[in-house]
């Protein structure tokens, strides 16, 4: 059984696809059981009037969301693959993740919340600082992480793109036999031997990489030179 490298590169993406669905959906559940803890140790300190909202926890749900239906629009896409749709979906990923990388330096970085944190909780909550600066870093990481994924997903997208999302229609034939006549069409075993037929797409791959891409070279440069001549005329 042969796959081609097309074939590979989309399983691989779709694969990537589910990895990142699941941690979006393991961050909008981690960030509403934050909130409710959020919500109790709040209730518990004596003065909540000037108490900063809990952006980090609302940064790592609005990217839990949009991870999901990014994922489920990346899903979509790898079944129905197609240049346009291929090229849409690296241009809406590539958009959202400077958007997130732009929230996760504003939210995370920018913004001192240990010390706006301090200002507020005495040290009769010390715990509940404590837990909020942990969880605070946890968030941190757990969207740096998936920032990661995301472009290890955008990579095979490119990948893809790059490799052509239909399978080619060129066969090369054997030419390594330069005594047989060309009228006559070489053996079925002898094209079954240079090449392999995909399981998965249908396309016939040839094993001799250096002769195919000869060919495809030799075949642009043909086109090229007829245009040429087509013009001059």
């Amino acid at each position: 059984m042969a796959r081609c490298a097309r074939c590979w590169v989309r399983g691989s993406m779709r694969a990537m696809n589910v990895i990142v669905n699941i941690c979006g959906v393991g961050m909008i559940i981690y960030s509403l059981w934050l909130q409710k803890m959020w919500d109790d140790g709040v209730a518990l300190l004596p003065s909540v009037a000037n108490l900063p909202l809990p952006w980090f926890i609302f940064t790592c749900l609005g990217i839990g969301i949009a991870v999901c239906f990014s994922t489920l629009f990346g899903h979509v896409v790898a079944n129905c693959i197609g240049n346009s749709s291929l090229c849409i979906y690296i241009i809406t990923l590539l958009s959202l993740l400077f958007l997130e990388a732009t929230v996760l330096v504003l939210i995370f970085f920018k913004m001192d919340w240990a010390k706006l944190i301090s200002e507020y909780i005495d040290e009769h909550n010390e715990q509940f600082k404590v837990f909020v600066v942990f969880h605070l870093k946890m968030c941190r990481l757990i969207v740096i992480l998936i920032l990661l994924l995301q472009i290890i997903v955008i990579v095979f997208a490119v990948i893809l793109w790059a490799v052509g999302t239909g399978p080619s229609l060129d066969q090369t034939p054997d030419v390594s036999n330069l005594r047989q006549s060309f009228l006559v069409w070489p053996s079925a075993p002898a094209l079954i031997e240079n090449s392999q037929t995909c399981t998965r797409c249908g396309e016939l791959q040839s094993r001799n990489l250096l002769q195919s891409f000869a060919s495809r070279l030799k075949r642009a440069i043909m086109t090229r030179l007829n245009r040429t001549s087509m013009n001059d005329n």
